[in-house]
């Protein structure tokens, strides 16, 4: 990469772009976490209607 292709380089899509990834990666963080925690309570809700099928 020689240098004059550098300095034409707009350094402001590059921020944008940088932003946009990294939005992108939060939020799929924050999805992946949130979907955890559904799957958790989820299989807690359907062991006690096991527990509690068991019983009768």
């Amino acid at each position: 990469m020689n240098s004059g292709s550098l300095a034409n380089l707009d350094w402001g899509s590059v921020a944008l772009f940088a932003m946009v990834a990294a939005g992108l990666v939060w939020a799929l963080v924050i999805f992946l976490r949130q979907n955890r925690e559904d799957l958790d309570n989820l299989q807690k809700t359907l062991d006690s209607e096991r527990e509690d099928n068991g019983k009768e």
